[in-house]
């Protein structure tokens, strides 16, 4: 993907969603996955199976189960499940060979949800992130030590999960390897790019992190769910580039979230992602639009990632010089991609409207 696609696409907003509305569908598929989940969580060693329950939400510090507390949404499981429709028939039947397909998926989308926390877990403890759904996150109750084995167990369950599919099975557990691999290597770039100077970082780089740290598991969810249901190459070739596409979107969504959004639908303090010093693309795409105000912003930077100016000050000047445009205009275009990716794999109608309307939500609540 080439940089300058990024920065000069023109974007055009996606026409109003009708059909699906994407709250119940993700009810659908909490109902399905949270079972499993608790069961999977169910056979860990005792300690970290109460680590791994507050993290879900699902109990308190001690272990007694909580009230009142919103469970994380399984939107990645949601994916999945309803990508199995991809391999369905368009035929009388098609509803019901949906429903088998998403029965057969339903250990590969729990997987991949497996997947995510895991990351989630690392991620807090790397960023030093103290909330997790507006509650304290894990390794700010339990330790870091317990946070890592906690993420450790789930990647382990995930994988034992894989094995017990029988006719894809080998082709999902290749695909989690991958993108636990992918993962791993975008976080490690993302941390690289922290002790860079924010002016030297490219949009196209900026997007190759985007795409792995939060394509990968989008495009594995959309990519395994069609694979489990019996989808041919082509459609799963489609649903990944539109997962690719999905997973940038979200990423810029966030970072603008992050500056302007008054509050944080993660549960993490406003301004949290530019205070740690990451990859940015409102600020990045500020520093390179070549106006008088983006050199104002440059000079504003010129002490390096250790003494930016107070975030208030940042924020002000990363709008002036356009970077919250700038960052609007890519994430709307990369939702129009991922829309046309998904328009491309021809899928039984029921399931193309289904995943449009969880792409749009992911945008928002992702």
């Amino acid at each position: 993907m080439m940089s300058q696609d990024l920065s000069t696409a023109s974007a055009t907003a996606p026409a109003p969603l009708s059909g699906p509305v994407a709250p119940s569908l993700l009810d659908h598929a909490n109902e399905r996955a949270e079972p499993v989940l608790r069961e999977v969580v169910g056979t860990l060693q005792p300690e970290l199976r109460r680590v791994c329950g507050y993290h879900f939400g699902w109990t308190q510090p001690d272990g007694s189960p909580t009230h009142g507390v919103t469970p994380g949404v399984c939107l990645r499981a949601a994916l999945a499940l309803h990508a199995a429709g991809a391999g369905a028939r368009t035929t009388a039947g098609a509803a019901e060979a949906a429903e088998e397909a998403a029965a057969a998926v339903l250990p590969g989308a729990v997987a991949v949800e497996l997947i995510h926390n895991w990351s989630a877990l690392h991620d807090d403890v790397m960023d030093g992130d103290a909330l997790r759904r507006g509650r304290a996150a894990v390794w700010a109750v339990y330790g870091t030590g317990w946070a890592i084995l906690a993420g450790d167990a789930l990647l382990a369950a995930a994988h034992r999960l894989l094995l017990t599919l029988d006719e894809h099975g080998p082709a999902a557990l290749r695909l989690a390897a991958h993108t636990t691999s992918r993962l791993v290597g975008g976080r490690s770039a993302e941390l690289a790019l922290r002790h860079r100077a924010p002016a030297g970082v490219s949009v196209e780089e900026y997007a190759a992190v985007a795409a792995a740290r939060s394509s990968a598991l989008l495009e594995c969810a959309l990519a395994g769910g069609a694979l489990l249901g019996g989808a041919d190459e082509r459609v799963v070739t489609a649903l990944t580039r539109a997962g690719h596409h999905l997973g940038i979107a979200w990423r810029a969504s966030r970072d603008i979230e992050d500056l302007w959004s008054g509050t944080s639908l993660t549960g993490k303090p406003v301004m949290n992602g530019l205070r740690e010093g990451g990859p940015s693309l409102p600020l990045i795409a500020a520093l390179h639009a070549g106006n008088p105000a983006a050199r104002t912003l440059a000079d504003s930077l010129g002490g390096g990632p250790a003494c930016p100016p107070p975030p208030d000050e940042l924020v002000a000047l990363i709008e002036h010089a356009g970077g919250r445009a700038a960052a609007h205009e890519i994430s709307a275009w990369q939702l129009t991609e991922a829309l046309t990716r998904l328009d491309e794999a021809g899928l039984p109608s029921a399931t193309h409207s289904t995943l449009r309307a969880l792409f749009r939500y992911t945008l928002s609540h992702g």
